[in-house]
């Protein structure tokens, strides 16, 4: 049984997390992934609870990830530091010091975070937990399933029939 957390996120260390590094070592994309991650708690990791919490903060030039929605997942975004363009299904939003941004789970919850500033963006994100999750990165047509364990990316144009192979 989990016990209450206390972090002080200005005295533990960030993990740098760069995407590009990890899923394009070639340099393809055009967009730099990568952020600095604070990981205060995890139900993913831990198994137990309903919300996972991090803070983030994006350099100069960097967006957290490809702009997605989830249909599993909601997410609350506080900003604590910085200016950045928020990319949305209804287009960009420039969110700064002070902005609590709400995503829902559905077609209206695409979002991505860049900073566009010459300053650092720091940022409080909190996740309600979801056993599997579905992910839409409208600009590539992926879509992202996430069970347990199993993570898997495919092309929207990819579909098959229901029973194709049974």
């Amino acid at each position: 049984m989990r016990d209450i957390i206390i972090k002080n996120v200005k005295d533990t260390g960030y993990e740098n997390k760069n995407l590009n590094q990890f899923y394009d070592p070639d340099g393809e994309h055009k967009r730099a992934y990568e952020f600095l991650k604070n990981e205060v708690f995890s139900t993913y990791r831990s198994g137990e609870g309903q919300l996972t919490v991090n803070f983030y903060t994006l350099m100069p030039g960097k967006s957290n990830y490809p702009y997605h929605q989830h249909f599993g997942k909601e997410e609350v975004f506080y900003i604590i530091s910085g200016e950045a363009v928020l990319k949305t299904s209804h287009g960009d939003v420039t969110v700064k010091a002070g902005d609590v941004i709400v995503v829902p789970p559905n077609e209206n919850g695409g979002h991505m975070l860049t900073n566009v500033s010459d300053a650092p963006v720091v940022y409080l994100d909190v996740d309600t937990f979801s056993a599997s999750d579905v992910v839409l990165y409208p600009d590539s047509g992926n879509v992202r399933f996430l069970a347990g364990g199993l993570q898997k990316s495919f092309k929207m144009d990819s579909e098959v029939n229901y029973l194709d192979g049974e």
